[in-house]
């Protein structure tokens, strides 16, 4: 069975004339969790061990979006790549949802993680009857629509004023044009890590991880689905300046009150929902996990102690155990737990 290490990247095309890369782990069948990776990543930064333990007893689907990373197509301008990036997190949504349709999926399993979990909130809402659950990871609603000074707008759990994340943060993890290592690891490991020796620690085991996908690692097979690339190779490399702005500004919309984004629609999902994070995520606060957790009907939250943003590659094996037991229905009535 292919691994994160070994599965070999796909292609198809969607109704609307995109080509989305993908990757099929784990058995054949079941109802598979489509997974979606953070801002200015592809799915070559999914920490193998996380990925691998997931994909033992389930199918998992990675992409990458459409001008991201494996989607980027090298014949193109890049110019004509970056316009592929759509400036909301509904554009986001609609290309998953695309995604499903092409791969001929009746029912999914969703999981976001950061940016992507924005996403993947907007893909459920849009098309509530093909997700079965939904995993948001380190991630949050959108801006209220309406003043929570307004009448009726109290009880509703949210952390007001709401904190905003420090702006080095997602400087360093913006900095730089993508390709040079050593800046990609020094924004991940600042933003998504604990500032300590056992934070660094497990930044540097995760891009260990990570690294052990190379081109001499991913099987090659004559099997003609999606076509794959036969001199296919990882990309370790991060979304150029250009595109990822594009990213920032889906974000920033998605910071503008609009009651058509998720906050004022999350009673809408009525879906199993898991909501993770670390106790102190720089990126996007950890009180708006709270917020979804308060907002959704349905949903659980845990929150990881003395990590960040990136708990989930510091506590891979945790994690996976409670995603797993989560889509297997055994989390139980838990509802919070630190």
């Amino acid at each position: 069975m292919a691994t994160q290490t070994t599965a070999r990247t796909l292609y198809i095309t969607t109704q609307t004339g995109q080509t989305i890369a993908y990757r099929r782990l784990g058995p054949a069948h079941g109802i598979p969790l489509l997974m979606h990776i953070h801002y200015r990543a592809n799915m070559d930064f999914w920490d193998p061990l996380l990925i691998d333990i997931l994909a033992a007893t389930r199918p998992v689907i990675l992409f990458d979006q459409p001008g991201i990373g494996h989607s980027r197509n090298s014949n193109r301008p890049p110019e004509t790549n970056d316009q592929e990036v759509p400036l909301t997190f509904q554009g986001w949504a609609n290309n998953v949802l695309a995604l499903i349709d092409a791969l001929e999926l009746k029912k999914v399993d969703l999981f976001g993680f950061s940016m992507g979990g924005c996403a993947m909130q907007m893909a459920a809402l849009t098309r509530p009857g093909v997700v079965r659950k939904l995993i948001l990871a380190g991630t949050g609603p959108s801006a209220p629509s309406t003043s929570l000074n307004a009448a009726g707008s109290e009880g509703r759990g949210i952390v007001w004023p709401r904190e905003r994340p420090p702006e080095h943060a997602i400087a360093v993890l913006s900095a730089g044009d993508g390709t040079t290592a050593s800046e990609i690891e020094q924004g991940i490991t600042a933003s998504f890590f604990p500032d300590s020796e056992t934070g660094r620690a497990a930044a540097r085991a995760y891009f260990e991880r990570i690294y052990s996908r190379s081109r001499d690692t991913i099987t090659h097979s004559s099997d003609s689905e999606g076509g794959g690339d036969k001199e296919e190779g990882p990309i370790h490399t991060f979304l150029p300046p250009s595109p990822s702005t594009r990213q920032r500004q889906a974000y920033a919309h998605w910071s503008s009150p609009n009651p058509h984004n998720s906050f004022d629609r999350l009673g809408e999902l009525t879906i199993p929902v898991l909501v993770l994070n670390g106790d102190a995520d720089l990126l996007i606060p950890t009180s708006r996990s709270w917020e979804l957790m308060k907002g959704i009907g349905d949903a659980e939250l845990i929150v990881y102690s003395r990590a960040g943003h990136g708990f989930l590659w510091q506590y891979a094996r945790r994690v996976a155990g409670d995603v797993g037991r989560f889509l297997d229905g055994g989390l139980g009535e838990e509802g919070v737990r630190l």
